[in-house]
């Protein structure tokens, strides 16, 4: 009876184990995804005003010789952005991985839980 007691403890403690691997897996996962979304956010604000520049630097090639200078200005913010840009998007990428592997993790930990719940329902 002990031995009966001891293992259904002991399988309650995989239990309780389990459930805070996949409570924390599924912290880890929603904050990955607030993540990704804010990076999408930024990526899209920053094609906005690529194109808002791009906008003006068509305006400012129409312009007098004044304008050369906006226009330089207006290139070199235009380069500045899309870097930014592609820094955001390999920093999309990276964290669309780990969305991935924490997606992954929370699977298998709520696996592991079920068939640990499977078996406890068994005895």
């Amino acid at each position: 009876m002990d031995k009966f007691k001891e293992k259904i403890a002991n399988i309650r403690a995989e239990a309780d184990a389990s459930i805070a691997r996949a409570e924390a897996a599924e912290q880890e996962l929603t904050a990955g995804k607030a993540e990704v979304s804010a990076k999408d956010q930024e990526a899209i604000s920053l094609n906005n005003r690529i194109t808002l520049l791009e906008s003006q630097l068509e305006k400012a090639e129409t312009g007098g010789s004044d304008s050369k200078t906006k226009l330089r200005d207006l290139e070199l913010k235009a380069e500045d952005l899309e870097r930014k840009v592609k820094t955001l998007e390999k920093d999309n990428e990276i964290l669309e991985t780990k969305l991935e592997e924490s997606t992954e993790n929370y699977n298998k930990v709520k696996t592991e839980l079920e068939e640990t719940l499977r078996a406890m329902d068994d005895m």
